[in-house]
Protein backbone atom coordinates (compact mmCIF):
# COMPACT_ATOMS: atom_id res chain seq x y z
CA UNK A 1 0.00 0.00 0.00
CA UNK A 2 1.03 3.16 -0.82
CA UNK A 3 1.58 5.94 1.55
CA UNK A 4 1.47 9.57 1.09
CA UNK A 5 4.40 11.82 1.67
CA UNK A 6 3.68 15.52 3.16
CA UNK A 7 4.42 17.06 0.40
CA UNK A 8 2.74 14.54 -1.75
CA UNK A 9 0.03 15.10 0.85
CA UNK A 10 -0.28 19.03 0.14
CA UNK A 11 0.14 18.37 -3.56
CA UNK A 12 -3.02 16.47 -3.22
CA UNK A 13 -4.84 18.68 -1.40
CA UNK A 14 -3.84 21.47 -3.77
CA UNK A 15 -5.55 19.49 -6.72
CA UNK A 16 -8.88 19.03 -4.46
CA UNK A 17 -8.95 22.73 -3.75
CA UNK A 18 -8.24 23.29 -7.66
CA UNK A 19 -11.17 20.39 -8.71
CA UNK A 20 -13.62 21.63 -6.20
CA UNK A 21 -13.42 25.52 -7.25
CA UNK A 22 -13.48 24.13 -10.95
CA UNK A 23 -16.72 22.52 -9.46
CA UNK A 24 -18.22 25.31 -8.29
CA UNK A 25 -17.26 27.38 -11.39
CA UNK A 26 -19.09 24.72 -13.70
CA UNK A 27 -22.05 24.72 -11.57
CA UNK A 28 -22.50 28.72 -12.17
CA UNK A 29 -21.75 28.43 -15.47
CA UNK A 30 -24.78 25.61 -15.86
CA UNK A 31 -27.18 27.94 -14.02
CA UNK A 32 -26.24 31.26 -15.87
CA UNK A 33 -28.89 33.18 -16.83
CA UNK A 34 -27.24 34.30 -20.04
CA UNK A 35 -24.10 32.34 -21.44
CA UNK A 36 -22.93 33.67 -25.23
CA UNK A 37 -26.17 33.68 -27.24
CA UNK A 38 -28.25 31.47 -24.84
CA UNK A 39 -30.37 33.64 -23.05
CA UNK A 40 -32.65 32.29 -20.20
CA UNK A 41 -35.24 34.79 -18.24
CA UNK A 42 -38.73 34.09 -16.50
CA UNK A 43 -42.09 34.74 -17.00
CA UNK A 44 -43.05 38.28 -17.09
CA UNK A 45 -39.58 39.70 -17.51
CA UNK A 46 -38.84 41.83 -20.85
CA UNK A 47 -36.61 40.46 -23.19
CA UNK A 48 -34.24 42.44 -25.49
CA UNK A 49 -32.50 40.92 -28.62
CA UNK A 50 -29.96 43.35 -29.89
CA UNK A 51 -28.15 43.25 -32.94
CA UNK A 52 -24.43 44.21 -32.62
CA UNK A 53 -23.34 46.10 -36.06
CA UNK A 54 -19.70 45.30 -35.92
CA UNK A 55 -18.78 45.85 -39.78
CA UNK A 56 -19.13 48.95 -41.49
CA UNK A 57 -22.04 49.52 -44.14
CA UNK A 58 -25.56 50.45 -44.67
CA UNK A 59 -28.22 47.85 -43.58
CA UNK A 60 -30.91 47.64 -46.86
CA UNK A 61 -32.85 45.56 -45.04
CA UNK A 62 -32.88 43.53 -41.31
CA UNK A 63 -35.30 40.18 -41.38
CA UNK A 64 -35.90 39.09 -37.63
CA UNK A 65 -37.26 34.86 -37.70
CA UNK A 66 -38.55 32.82 -34.88
CA UNK A 67 -37.78 29.19 -35.40
CA UNK A 68 -37.40 29.99 -39.22
CA UNK A 69 -41.29 31.95 -39.02
CA UNK A 70 -40.95 35.15 -39.97
CA UNK A 71 -41.50 38.34 -37.37
CA UNK A 72 -40.33 41.67 -38.29
CA UNK A 73 -39.12 42.84 -41.58
CA UNK A 74 -37.29 46.42 -41.51
CA UNK A 75 -36.20 48.06 -45.04
CA UNK A 76 -34.51 51.39 -45.49
CA UNK A 77 -35.48 53.87 -45.41
CA UNK A 78 -38.67 53.50 -42.73
CA UNK A 79 -40.68 50.37 -44.18
CA UNK A 80 -41.57 48.01 -41.37
CA UNK A 81 -43.58 44.96 -41.42
CA UNK A 82 -44.99 42.75 -38.44
CA UNK A 83 -46.07 39.43 -39.52
CA UNK A 84 -49.32 37.60 -37.99
CA UNK A 85 -46.98 35.52 -36.04
CA UNK A 86 -45.52 38.74 -33.97
CA UNK A 87 -48.73 40.12 -33.89
CA UNK A 88 -49.39 36.85 -32.05
CA UNK A 89 -46.45 36.80 -29.59
CA UNK A 90 -46.50 40.93 -28.99
CA UNK A 91 -43.25 41.22 -30.48
CA UNK A 92 -41.99 44.60 -31.94
CA UNK A 93 -38.97 46.04 -32.84
CA UNK A 94 -37.37 49.19 -30.29
CA UNK A 95 -37.87 52.51 -31.54
CA UNK A 96 -34.95 53.69 -29.04
CA UNK A 97 -32.47 51.01 -30.29
CA UNK A 98 -32.38 50.76 -33.66
CA UNK A 99 -32.70 47.11 -34.94
CA UNK A 100 -33.57 45.75 -31.64
CA UNK A 101 -36.12 42.79 -31.06
CA UNK A 102 -38.20 43.66 -27.95
CA UNK A 103 -40.48 41.76 -25.63
CA UNK A 104 -41.97 43.38 -23.49
CA UNK A 105 -43.43 40.95 -20.84
CA UNK A 106 -42.41 37.34 -21.68
CA UNK A 107 -43.99 33.88 -21.70
CA UNK A 108 -43.05 30.46 -21.86
CA UNK A 109 -44.41 30.41 -25.67
CA UNK A 110 -41.72 32.88 -26.59
CA UNK A 111 -39.40 30.00 -26.06
CA UNK A 112 -37.24 29.13 -29.44
CA UNK A 113 -34.64 30.27 -31.67
CA UNK A 114 -34.23 33.71 -33.07
CA UNK A 115 -32.28 34.47 -36.02
CA UNK A 116 -31.42 37.85 -37.14
CA UNK A 117 -30.63 38.52 -40.99
CA UNK A 118 -28.58 41.50 -42.92
CA UNK A 119 -28.54 42.08 -45.73
CA UNK A 120 -25.60 44.65 -47.05
CA UNK A 121 -24.49 46.00 -50.30
CA UNK A 122 -21.22 44.06 -49.60
CA UNK A 123 -22.51 41.08 -47.36
CA UNK A 124 -25.20 38.78 -45.65
CA UNK A 125 -24.88 38.40 -42.00
CA UNK A 126 -26.95 36.40 -39.90
CA UNK A 127 -26.62 36.56 -35.77
CA UNK A 128 -28.47 33.78 -33.89
CA UNK A 129 -30.20 33.36 -29.87
CA UNK A 130 -31.34 30.66 -27.97
CA UNK A 131 -34.13 32.15 -25.71
CA UNK A 132 -35.20 29.59 -23.25
CA UNK A 133 -38.25 31.15 -20.80
CA UNK A 134 -39.23 29.19 -18.09
CA UNK A 135 -41.77 29.59 -15.12
CA UNK A 136 -40.98 32.03 -11.64
CA UNK A 137 -41.76 28.72 -9.61
CA UNK A 138 -39.35 26.66 -11.45
CA UNK A 139 -36.52 28.70 -11.43
CA UNK A 140 -36.36 29.48 -7.45
CA UNK A 141 -36.88 25.81 -7.16
CA UNK A 142 -33.97 25.45 -9.67
CA UNK A 143 -32.13 27.92 -7.62
CA UNK A 144 -32.89 26.24 -4.63
CA UNK A 145 -31.46 22.96 -5.55
CA UNK A 146 -28.46 24.65 -6.58
CA UNK A 147 -28.00 26.44 -3.18
CA UNK A 148 -28.41 23.33 -1.44
CA UNK A 149 -26.42 20.56 -3.50
CA UNK A 150 -23.09 22.63 -4.10
CA UNK A 151 -22.20 23.30 -0.59
CA UNK A 152 -23.01 19.79 0.29
CA UNK A 153 -20.65 18.78 -2.15
CA UNK A 154 -18.08 21.32 -1.32
CA UNK A 155 -18.70 19.92 2.67
CA UNK A 156 -18.28 16.38 1.03
CA UNK A 157 -14.98 17.22 -0.21
CA UNK A 158 -13.45 18.72 2.84
CA UNK A 159 -14.44 16.29 4.95
CA UNK A 160 -12.61 13.65 2.83
CA UNK A 161 -9.79 15.43 2.44
CA UNK A 162 -9.43 15.96 5.90
CA UNK A 163 -10.20 12.61 6.35
CA UNK A 164 -7.20 11.54 4.54
CA UNK A 165 -4.88 13.97 5.85
CA UNK A 166 -5.83 12.85 9.38
CA UNK A 167 -4.98 9.29 8.76
CA UNK A 168 -1.40 10.57 7.06
CA UNK A 169 -0.19 12.24 10.19
CA UNK A 170 -1.45 9.66 12.37
CA UNK A 171 0.32 6.63 10.49
CA UNK A 172 3.54 9.36 10.71
CA UNK A 173 2.88 10.13 14.23
CA UNK A 174 3.28 6.31 14.72
CA UNK A 175 6.34 5.35 12.34
CA UNK A 176 7.83 8.71 14.50
CA UNK A 177 7.02 7.13 18.19
CA UNK A 178 9.52 5.84 20.35
CA UNK A 179 7.93 2.64 20.79
CA UNK A 180 8.28 2.36 17.25
CA UNK A 181 11.98 3.44 17.52
CA UNK A 182 12.11 0.54 20.29
CA UNK A 183 11.00 -1.93 17.80
CA UNK A 184 13.33 -0.89 15.42
CA UNK A 185 16.50 -1.37 17.20
CA UNK A 186 14.81 -4.77 18.82
CA UNK A 187 14.80 -5.67 15.78
CA UNK A 188 18.15 -4.64 14.33
CA UNK A 189 19.48 -6.52 17.75
CA UNK A 190 17.69 -9.57 16.76
CA UNK A 191 18.92 -9.70 13.48
CA UNK A 192 22.82 -9.17 15.37
CA UNK A 193 22.34 -11.63 16.96
CA UNK A 194 21.64 -14.12 14.62
CA UNK A 195 24.63 -13.15 12.15
CA UNK A 196 26.54 -13.71 14.94
CA UNK A 197 25.57 -16.99 16.20
CA UNK A 198 25.14 -17.66 12.30
CA UNK A 199 28.86 -16.87 12.19
CA UNK A 200 29.43 -19.03 15.57
CA UNK A 201 27.71 -22.38 13.59
CA UNK A 202 29.66 -22.20 10.74
CA UNK A 203 33.55 -21.64 12.14
CA UNK A 204 32.69 -24.38 14.72
CA UNK A 205 31.75 -26.66 11.60
CA UNK A 206 34.83 -25.45 9.75
CA UNK A 207 36.82 -26.10 12.39
CA UNK A 208 34.88 -29.87 13.27
CA UNK A 209 35.75 -30.31 9.28
CA UNK A 210 39.28 -29.66 9.80
CA UNK A 211 39.45 -31.97 12.71
CA UNK A 212 38.32 -34.92 11.15
CA UNK A 213 40.51 -34.59 8.19
CA UNK A 214 43.89 -34.40 10.36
Amino acid sequence: MQILTTGGMEDFCKHLGIRMLSLICCMFWIFSTAEGNTITGVVGSKVILKYKNDSNGTINQLTWKRNGVLLITFMQPSTLHRSPEAERLNINMSKSQPYTLVIERAQTSHTGNYTCEITKDEAVLEQKWELIIKDAENSDQLWIVVAVVVPCVCCLIFILALTILLRVRKRRAGDNSPNADMEREEDIYENCLETDVGQRRGHNQRYHCITRTR
